[in-house]
């Protein structure tokens, strides 16, 4: 029971998350597209998605840039480390 009690805690903060980082525009862009998807409007449905897909694109993209740093760091540092070896061997 705990398990499954965990398990759904972790898929709420998970939704709660995505909502917070897409904030007002994703949320009602995808809510609205469903609805006007039901209702038989799909030219009005797709602007929709695509205002949510843009924030979502965003998002992703902020993510990939962020990874992107983090692995030019880590490259640096390995080169720091690395000259340091060399060096190290080199005496």
């Amino acid at each position: 029971m705990k398990k499954i009690l965990d398990f759904i805690k972790k898929i709420y903060n998970i939704i709660k998350t995505w909502i917070m980082l897409n904030g007002i525009e994703g949320v009602i862009g995808l809510l609205a597209g469903l609805v006007l998807w039901a209702f038989g409007f799909k030219i009005y449905a797709g602007f929709a998605f695509g205002v949510f897909a843009t924030v979502n694109w965003n998002l992703f993209k902020t993510k990939v840039l962020k990874l992107k740093t983090r692995l030019q760091r880590l490259k640096t540092r390995l080169q720091r480390l690395d000259d340091k070896l060399v060096k190290f061997f080199k005496k």
